[in-house]
């Protein structure tokens, strides 16, 4: 038999300010769409372990995770203009690179390495020796 549950009042341990405000926020996540869809993010909870039958705290999470990506994003648009200020040319068009987005997620505690290597799909040694890949045989 499962222990039974002592029944708190929401947040309660909140001063009553701060619980309203909590309540507040909760109950707006009933509207919210959030950019992540609501099957995403349970997901990826449940892969970390989490679980949760309250629609509002789903959203909630995805509304964070979609705040996070969006300040780092933006820090990596800051990176972006700063080293194109650098370069001080008329032609001022923006070309937000890896490495932009690598220096942002480092200032924001995430690790970022290069694979030593990747090959998306390997050739095979025929295609290489007759140039011709199967295509263009015409008869």
């Amino acid at each position: 038999a499962a222990p039974a549950v002592a029944s708190q009042p929401p947040l309660g341990s909140m001063d009553p300010e701060q619980a309203r405000v909590a309540e507040e926020l909760l109950l707006a996540m009933n509207d919210y769409s959030p950019a992540l869809p609501d099957e995403v993010t349970k997901h990826f909870l449940a892969q970390s372990g989490f679980q949760c039958t309250d629609e509002r705290l789903v959203r909630l999470v995805s509304l964070a995770t979609h705040k996070f990506v969006a300040d780092l994003t933006n820090d990596a648009l800051q990176h972006c203009k700063n080293r194109q200020a650098a370069k001080k040319g008329d032609n001022m068009r923006l070309v937000l690179t890896t490495e932009d987005l690598a220096q942002a997620c480092r200032e924001n505690g995430i690790p970022l390495r290069k694979p030593s290597y990747f090959a998306d799909t390997p050739a095979s040694s025929s295609e290489h020796a007759t140039g011709t890949g199967g295509a263009g045989q015409g008869s």
